[in-house]
């Protein structure tokens, strides 16, 4: 009886509610002439009439004509295939777009404006086929790195020689050095070599005739240099030296197991492996400075940068090139098309040079195309 009678009290007090509870309902705008929905549909949907080019590589600027578009950028969405473009510029018939990352695949381009329900019609875009294999008959390439003609020079670690390999695809045996590390062009044209097991870094003459010892340190893998002509050295187990333009050699920075070091403006640059994580240092006159974990993960190995200050980098075990952007924006490359370990990377007009060692075994040198220019190489100005 008393549960019974305090549902007869809430019955006649809902009663009494319901008229006001509806007055106070929100009111819904009304839209109108002097008035348009923000978020009206039912617009036609765009109508693309060409693409051109209507074939390129990934990252590519590519016009797109028709008619329906929306003029601003934000509210356009361009599909190729399961993938979305980047829209630079709108006008209502014209799209500038950069191509996302697709290799070797022909895709249907299609596009949607906000306010229509409906995508445009579709046309075909062909993705050229941006990766491919340099050389998989070197046992146990160490370093990697392209002259101004475009040859590229990979070391032999079993061989003790440096090969070079011109764009028709000819090798040759360019000279006899034993090589366990990184090589890369610096000063006057010269080709720099890490010889870990010597503990010194050599250089070879442009023509290959000359080979001469530059520094004795201590179990070198990588280097580069600074806008004042500073080297930078990673040794294995050690850490960061500098070797000035007057020969002098000091130990700058500590680390377990660098295996990279790049330098990007101001800037150092430094992978450790076994550490998971990426060090960033700025350069000053009396060595390094601020020193900062930018990426930690699993086992970063090789890196670069590009123009624009973009970050690549490499990761044990995986098969796929990564990147960071000035921002912090990240972005997956080729994902799961390429090797494991990519140990040692290099960057010249827009490719990739990327070398799995074999360890010991044959290995294997692929080129991929980025679709950006390469940072500067300090060494070479």
């Amino acid at each position: 009886m008393k549960y019974k009678s305090l549902s007869v009290i809430i019955g006649v007090l809902l009663l009494i509610l319901i008229p006001f509870i509806g007055c106070e309902g929100p009111s819904q705008p009304t839209y109108g002439p002097d008035r348009p929905d923000p978020n009206m549909t039912g617009l036609a949907p765009a109508t693309l009439n060409s693409l051109t080019p209507n074939e390129g590589f990934l990252k590519d600027i590519i016009t797109i004509n028709g008619s329906g578009f929306n003029t601003d950028p934000a509210y356009t969405l361009v599909a190729f295939g399961k993938q979305v473009g980047q829209v630079i510029s709108a006008t209502e018939n014209e799209l500038q777009v950069q191509t996302p990352n697709i290799s070797d695949q022909t895709v249907n381009v299609k596009v949607a404006v906000k306010g229509s329900e409906y995508w445009s019609n579709e046309l075909e875009f062909t993705f050229k086929n941006t990766i491919d294999i340099i050389d998989e008959e070197i046992v146990w390439p160490n370093g990697v790195d392209v002259d101004d003609a475009g040859n590229v020079y990979i070391g032999s670690a079993a061989d003790g020689i440096i090969f070079k390999i011109t764009p028709d695809g000819e090798k040759s045996e360019f000279a006899q050095i034993p090589v366990n590390g990184s090589i890369r062009f610096g000063p006057n044209g010269y080709l720099y070599v890490c010889q870990n097991g010597e503990g010194k870094i050599s250089r070879i003459s442009p023509d290959g005739q000359t080979i001469e010892d530059v520094v004795d340190t201590d179990a070198p893998v990588c280097l580069d240099w600074d806008q004042n002509g500073n080297m930078y050295i990673a040794n294995n187990g050690s850490g960061i030296s500098r070797l000035t333009p007057d020969n002098e050699l000091t130990q700058v920075a500590e680390f377990s197991e660098p295996k990279n070091c790049r330098v990007f403006g101001d800037q150092l640059f430094v992978t450790n492996i076994w550490d998971g994580e990426i060090w960033r240092l700025d350069i000053t006159d009396d060595g390094l400075d601020n020193a900062e974990v930018i990426f930690e993960g699993d086992s970063p190995v090789g890196l670069e940068f590009d123009k624009n200050g973009t970050m690549y980098y490499t990761l044990a075990w995986e098969t796929s090139l990564y990147t960071i952007d000035q921002d912090g924006g990240e972005e997956v490359l080729y994902d799961g098309e390429l090797m494991t370990p990519m140990r040692y990377i290099t960057f010249n007009k827009k490719f990739m040079y990327l070398v799995y060692p074999g360890w010991g075994d044959v290995g294997q040198i692929m080129r991929v195309y980025i679709g950006v220019e390469q940072a500067p190489n300090y060494g070479r100005q």
